[in-house]
């Protein structure tokens, strides 16, 4: 059963196209740019809310979503709609980290890229957080 959360998520989902909701496994086939509408409805829901309930329902909603499909548009998709206020970077990176988990090796690769790229000291601290191996 949905909660309140997820079916919010659907609705705007299905406001971008009819059903979107039901078709992230295969994204690949709704219209590139519908996809992408969908990619950033889930990146925004998931990366720059602050209710927990939000932020879940987009991470199980994106958990469905093809890890090669992702890896192929998060570079697009993301510096549309993620890291575009720098007072709320960090925060964004920490919850994209999240948003990929362990399903999205590729795509998470990209992200730590890109971040290292925003020369912002707290995402800096952030990404040695995340990935303490790494140099920086």
């Amino acid at each position: 059963m949905k909660n309140a959360y997820e079916l919010r998520l659907m609705e705007r989902m299905d406001r971008i196209e009819p059903g979107a909701y039901e078709k992230l496994s295969t994204p690949q086939d709704l219209p590139e740019g519908v996809a992408e509408a969908v990619l950033r409805e889930l990146l925004e829901t998931g990366c720059l809310s602050q209710n927990a309930a939000n932020i879940k329902a987009a991470r199980r909603a994106f958990s469905r979503l093809p890890p090669k499909w992702v890896k192929a548009r998060l570079p697009k998709v993301a510096p549309a709609c993620l890291f575009r206020e720098r007072e709320w970077q960090e925060w964004e990176f920490r919850r994209a980290v999240e948003l990929l988990g362990d399903r999205f090796p590729d795509a998470a690769a990209w992200l730590a890229e890109y971040a290292a790229g925003l020369c912002n000291p707290e995402v800096e601290e952030a990404l040695r957080d995340v990935y303490p191996s790494s140099p920086g």
